[in-house]
């Protein structure tokens, strides 16, 4: 485990992995070390638990993200990105 998030609980580790998971897709290569660090870490804390925590944590946000993520990415293909 990272000693840079032993002070924050599972749920504030997971709301930092999934800012930087938006932040990835709208500046790609920009976040991808430290999501993929939040996320080896969320592995370690919850093992197989891991995906219907996340599931059930960001659900809510899911579709309005994916939308805007899509567009993001729409921009980044159009600028050459």
């Amino acid at each position: 485990m990272d000693q840079r998030f032993s002070g924050l609980s599972t749920e504030e580790l997971a709301d930092i992995w999934y800012a930087l998971g938006g932040a990835e897709t709208r500046h790609p290569g920009s976040f991808s070390g430290l999501a993929d660090t939040t996320l080896r870490d969320l592995d370690a804390r919850l093992g197989a638990d891991l995906a219907p925590f996340l599931e059930q944590r960001f659900r809510a946000h899911r579709l309005v993200d994916s939308r805007e993520d899509a567009e993001a990415n729409r921009k980044n293909a159009i600028s050459g990105r």
